[in-house]
This record gives structure tokens, C-alpha cells and sequence, in this order.
């Protein structure tokens, strides 16, 4: 494994280190909602796209810590039903914990390359920033449209080739051992994501999310650093001080860290 492409679809790589529990997903996150320059946070983003009403059946396909759910969980009404799914069992636990017994919600252990629901489930289907981690999207994709009522929609949220390249800039230069691929999301991303969505649905919108980073904190960004795939493998634990001292110097200079992101979220529905 030469880069973090190696490593976004190993599947017991990403179940027993990369996401054995929320720990490096968190800290991914707060970098996120702590430093957005976004008139709008990403998770209203995605909850007003959903549009989820009080008799909408939801599904979640790699839910993590269940992030998106807990930041709108007074808007949801009480009637609402959503199921989340992951892998890693220590994801969903940590989504249960994190959603203190919510009656609307239920939690389970999935692999969503072998659905476990049965066909026309759920009236919306949502994926966020997942699919490019599955071995085979395409049959992550069939089961989804399998999954869906009539009139039900698939939400797939993913990354541009070129997001948060500033940041991998700024790792090159700190260590050669980090002059790899940095990237995750190439198997689906927002240059390649409508062409596969397009073998099993045959309508499809994009919505781009408007916001970069603006970091103004030296420790946060590298422990986002050592949360990501790459760092992680070829560093271990060495080294943190020195990044951390390296992204402070140019806080110093600059008052902050500009670095740009591309994400957005493909809308598709009507199965073929």
C-alpha cells in the first residue's frame, strides 16, 4: 500500500483501524464544523436536501458516530423513522451511545454490500461520504435502487479530486514519506459519481456545498492529519510535535491556514 488509495476500500483495514470506533472520524469532523468559512453548516446542508418528512422511512449507509442525525435531531418530527447501518460495530455503537435511546432510531451492524432489507424499504437512502470506500459500487448502487419505494431518492455526498489540496500541499512539505496520494474519494467523487449513478437511476441532480477551511488552530489540523489514512501508516506516532509546531509557524505568519474544499451531494431517483 504505496498511498491512501490502498486503503479506502480494504475492508478490514477500515473495520479494525480506520474505523474501529469514531475516534479518527471525530477528529475529522471538528476540523470541519470548527473552521468552516460556510454561510450554512454542512449538515443543515444535507438535512434541508433531505427533506424528510414525519412518514419518511430513512436509511444511512455507514453512519459513523450518527454526526449528521444529532445535529438536527429537534427538527426531526416524532413520528420519523431512521435506521442507521455501518460496518464496524464499534461505529454503531458509538451512534447508539450518541443517541441516548432516541425511539425514532435504530442501529445496525451492516455491511452495505449485502443489504439485510428487504426490496421497496425506505423512502430515502443517504450516504455520506461512503461509497468510495466499498469494494464494488456498483452493487452497493443496484441494492440502494432495490431499496427505494416509489418516488423515494438516494442521497450520496462525496468529494472533488482536488479537495482539501492545500492541506495535502502543506503535508508534502513537512515529510517526503507523505508525497503520496492523499486522496480518498476517487473512486466516486463529483468529476466521476453522475456516470455510475446513471446505470441504475435516471434522475440525478448535484448540489454543491459552498465553504473552505480557514484553521487557525496548530494541534486540531494535526490531529486530523494523524486521523487520515496515509499519515497515520507512515508516520505512526512520530512526529506530532514537529507537525504541530510546522502548521503553527504559518498560523503565526498568515493568522490562519486557507485550505479549499470540493464537496457536494448527488440527489438521484427514479430506479432503471
Amino acid at each position: 500500500m504505496q498511498d491512501s488509495t490502498g486503503y479506502r476500500n480494504n475492508s478490514q483495514y477500515l473495520s479494525t483501524r480506520q474505523y474501529q470506533d469514531s475516534g479518527n472520524l471525530t477528529s475529522r469532523i471538528q476540523i470541519h464544523q470548527k473552521f468552516s468559512t460556510g454561510q450554512q453548516s454542512w449538515y443543515e446542508f444535507v438535512y434541508e436536501l433531505a427533506a424528510i418528512k414525519a412518514d419518511t422511512k430513512v436509511l444511512e449507509l455507514g453512519c459513523g458516530a450518527a454526526s449528521l442525525w444529532r445535529s438536527v435531531m429537534n427538527r426531526l418530527n416524532e413520528n420519523t423513522r431512521i435506521t442507521l447501518s455501518d460496518f464496524s460495530p464499534g461505529m454503531i455503537k458509538d451512534a447508539a451511545n450518541n443517541m441516548a435511546r432516541d425511539r425514532r432510531f435504530h442501529f445496525v451492524c451492516m455491511d452495505s454490500m449485502n443489504v439485510t432489507f428487504p426490496a421497496v424499504t425506505f423512502d430515502l437512502v443517504v450516504a455520506n461520504h461512503m461509497l468510495y470506500h466499498v469494494p464494488s459500487i456498483p452493487q452497493v448502487l443496484r441494492q440502494v435502487s432495490e431499496l427505494l419505494t416509489p418516488g423515494g431518492r438516494f442521497m450520496a455526498a462525496t468529494n472533488g479530486p482536488e479537495h482539501m489540496i492545500d492541506l495535502d500541499i502543506l503535508l508534502e512539505k513537512f515529510s517526503q514519506r507523505l508525497d503520496k496520494s492523499h486522496g480518498m474519494s476517487s473512486n466516486f467523487n463529483l468529476l466521476n459519481g453522475e456516470k455510475q449513478l446513471r446505470e441504475f437511476f435516471s434522475k440525478i441532480e448535484l448540489h454543491l456545498y459552498s465553504s473552505d477551511l480557514w484553521v487557525t488552530n496548530a494541534q486540531l489540523l494535526t490531529n486530523y492529519a494523524y486521523s487520515t489514512p496515509l499519515v497515520k501508516e507512515k508516520l505512526g506516532n512520530e512526529g506530532k510535535p514537529e507537525m504541530t509546531t510546522f502548521f503553527q509557524r504559518r498560523i503565526d505568519h498568515y493568522g490562519g491556514i486557507v485550505i479549499r474544499k470540493q464537496t457536494g451531494v448527488y440527489l438521484a431517483k427514479d430506479p432503471i
